[in-house]
């Protein structure tokens, strides 16, 4: 590979460069270089050979855009050619190759050697990689129903439900990217260990590992030796900092994070330009040392916001935006301190920080308090990316819940059933709660009313594998029994999971806009609609008071 600085290399993870964009055709010298592997290449070869086995059949790759299906076949057509030609990769199937043919009739037609009429003894072999929406769209065409049936049988509990498992015969095979995570959970370890990400770690490793085989660090090491201006360049010193083993361990945290409480999907292109603009500033070309120099380091790239998707998220977790007494104190420290407080300056040494951010930092607090707030804006962010930590205590408890329900320990299911037993009055607007009742409506100050339900809580579900603990999904369902009306269920991720916790913690229900909130509310007007109100109803006064009302025989008793 031709020398190119450090900049124009990391250029290559932008979204925008020619690099980042995946065709299934084959990889560039960077692509090569930084490929990771991942468990889903191995389920995807293991099936490849069971499709052998079977003769023939087909694979599908089912995802969502940009997560990986072009890569992972670039990665697997070249391994057994013999059985698996380039035609047997059928890599687009969102797209038409006619102008006047749709997407799925480009579909019916390309398929036809794994039709019903002939899934059974063909000899040919596909990998057909395809997104979630097309193939619903797919398997609901009556056509499509009528030729591909057993491929839409295959396929079909994966829009029932995501605790379900497809229905995979000999000769039809699927492999899901959307329960496959870019992240790990184990349940058996404490804190922050109990979450990590093999992908992202590797990744961000490969940009900055110190090896002669790595482009990226060869050119970092060039530019050093080129020009003495560069040690003060600062794509030099986020590339430093971003070498630092505590660092990239944070980064990986606070990403996962992001993911489990906004709800984000991320493809591994978007990560990759995650690390570009982590690295190299917005403004890169007008860099400016004595008006930028602390907006352009890691930290503050790492929580200023920008275009990329994980950028957005990671704003929001900004440390500087969550108050606290802690937060208020440290700030007010750095603010009033002449030079970097000891402690702080233990941390960073022991980190090795690069001397210059210190050096430069120092000057700025001995330089009569100028530039003050953002100097203790840097050092305070600089200080929670080598020390990470969640400022959301709820964040926290949840990991708990998912570990109790992916490691199937009873002993602490009630705690989370009774969070949702004490958010369903409170939901409601009411601190007054009945034993095996229902609150029936938005509750009134003085007079409350229930009706009788009995919920018998069940093992929750949930979709983990012990052995491959990137592979789940990031909420579980609550079950409950209730006689005579069969099951309730609740599926629990991390907003709904906040949403009740809030509650728990005395926040009533004022608004009905937020998803999270409708959610539930559809769950607690599901349960009052198979109470026994017609029968029973229990009315509380503010005084403590209980007036019941029941029907017999028509006639309606009072107690």
């Amino acid at each position: 590979m031709e020398y190119l600085n450090l900049y124009h290399i990391l250029s290559t993870l932008n979204q925008c460069s020619v690099e980042s964009v995946q065709s299934g055709n084959g990889f560039s010298e960077i692509d090569c270089y930084l490929h990771t592997e991942r468990p889903v290449t191995d389920e995807l070869v293991d099936k490849m050979i069971q499709i052998n086995n079977a003769g023939g059949g087909i694979i599908l790759l089912v995802g969502s855009a940009g997560d990986g299906k072009s890569h992972l076949l670039s990665k697997v057509k070249e391994l057994d050619q013999e059985n698996w030609p380039p035609e047997a990769f059928y890599n687009d199937a969102t797209a038409s190759y006619s102008p006047s043919k749709t997407a799925i009739d480009t579909l019916k037609k390309g398929l036809i050697n794994f039709c019903d009429n002939n899934i059974n003894s063909t000899t040919k072999r596909k990998v057909l990689a395809i997104n979630l929406g097309k193939l619903n769209a797919f398997i609901d065409d009556p056509a499509i129903l009528e030729m591909y049936g057993e491929i839409a049988k295959a396929v079909r509990p994966l829009f029932e439900g995501n605790d379900k498992a497809p229905n995979e015969t000999d000769r039809i095979k699927v492999v899901e990217f959307s329960n496959k995570q870019i992240f790990e959970i184990y349940p058996s370890k404490d804190g922050y260990d109990a979450l990590d990400s093999s992908f992202m770690s590797q990744i961000l490793k490969k940009v900055v590992g110190k090896d002669n085989g790595n482009p990226f660090y060869c050119a970092y090491t060039k530019d050093l030796d080129t020009y003495e201006y560069n040690r003060k360049n600062p794509i030099i010193l986020n590339f430093q900092l971003l070498m630092l083993p505590g660092v990239r361990k944070s980064i990986v945290l606070f990403v996962i994070e992001a993911i489990i409480r906004f709800n984000l999907s991320i493809t591994p292109r978007e990560y990759l330009d995650f690390i570009y603009s982590i690295l190299v500033p917005a403004n890169y070309s007008a860099y400016n040392e004595r008006g930028a120099f602390y907006e352009s380091l890691l930290p503050s790239l790492l929580f200023s916001g920008g275009n990329n998707t994980i950028l957005k998220a990671l704003s929001k977790l900004d440390p500087l935006k969550h108050s606290s007494t802690s937060h208020d104190s440290t700030l007010s420290l750095l603010f009033s301190s002449n030079s970097i407080p000891r402690d702080f300056q233990e941390l960073f040494s022991t980190a090795h920080i690069p001397d210059y951010i210190l050096a430069r930092t120092n000057q700025f607090y001995d330089n009569n308090g100028r530039d003050i707030e953002r100097t203790t804006k840097f050092v305070f962010r600089l200080q929670h990316l080598l020390n990470y930590h969640s400022e959301n205590n709820t964040y926290d408890l949840f990991i708990d819940s998912l570990k109790t329900i992916f490691s199937q320990n009873e002993d602490k299911y009630g705690e989370i059933y009774q969070l949702v037993s004490t958010a369903i009055p409170r939901h409601y607007g009411s601190y007054v709660s009945k034993q095996d009742c229902i609150p029936l409506n938005i509750q009134g100050e003085k007079y409350k009313m229930f009706a009788r339900l009995e919920m018998y809580p069940e093992c929750p579900i949930a979709r983990f594998n012990e052995d491959k603990n990137n592979e789940f999904y990031p909420y579980y369902k609550l079950v409950w029994q209730i006689p005579s009306h069969g099951n309730a269920e609740l599926i629990v991720d991390y907003s709904l999971f906040e949403y009740l916790h809030q509650l728990t913690l005395g926040k009533l229900s004022i608004t009905y806009e937020n998803e999270k909130n409708i959610r539930f509310g559809n769950f607690v007007r599901h349960l009052a609609s198979i109470s026994d109100k017609s029968k029973w109803i229990t009315i509380a006064n503010s005084n403590g008071e209980d007036l019941i009302m029941r029907e017999t025989f028509n006639r309606i008793q009072i107690q």
